[in-house]
């Protein structure tokens, strides 16, 4: 990918942080609403979409129409993570799926599951991704399908790759990581299964 494609798939990020501004901001408003359950349909030129008070996640692109809202599930446990995610998916097909975090195969795993594990670390406070870039919501801005799996381990290494070639080696470093704790995850809960 070109730095011109890189900026360009920089530039339309997704998410609520890219619809209200910054995300400290857009956390703020999310303390403030919890309690009241609510959502709030925010316009982007003809597509319209859902943030939904209450849960631990919700975001939707502006550029493919996609939502997803997550939580945990009433059946999580701290053995068996299970969150709940509510959706749309690139079609507009509306979608409620159960995720077992310690099921999610970063080689082979949609948008959506990444997402899910990417909230739970940090809820869990892991700072390698609690403070990162989140690459998997960067997807859900590039057409791809927030239900379609796909390999994750290289999605991250090109990132990475591409950062390098044009000099933001901290950055490319941030994304390797990030990775590495996905790797990490599922190498120590898969054994468990």
């Amino acid at each position: 990918m070109s730095m011109l494609g890189l900026q360009s798939n920089l530039a339309s990020v997704s998410g609520y942080s890219s619809v209200f501004g910054s995300g400290n901001m857009t956390e703020n408003v999310f303390r403030g609403s919890i309690s009241g359950g609510r959502s709030s349909s925010v316009g982007s030129g003809t597509f319209h979409g859902t943030l939904k008070m209450g849960y631990l996640h919700s975001e939707f692109s502006p550029v493919t129409g996609q939502e997803l809202h997550m939580k945990y599930d009433d059946s999580s446990t701290e053995e068996d993570p299970v969150m709940l995610v509510e959706g749309k998916d690139i079609q507009g097909n509306d979608f409620v799926k159960k995720i077992h975090l310690n099921d999610v195969d970063p080689e082979n795993a949609t948008p959506a599951e990444m997402t899910a594990l990417r909230v739970h670390l940090a809820q869990q406070g892991d700072r390698s991704v609690k403070t990162s870039s989140g690459i998997p919501l960067k997807a859900l801005s590039s057409r791809y399908n927030v239900n379609a799996s796909m390999n994750f381990r290289q999605y991250y290494e090109g990132w990475a790759s591409n950062l390098e070639h044009a000099g933001f080696h901290q950055n490319a470093d941030l994304y390797r990581s990030e990775l590495e704790r996905y790797l990490f995850y599922h190498r120590v809960h898969w054994k468990d299964n």
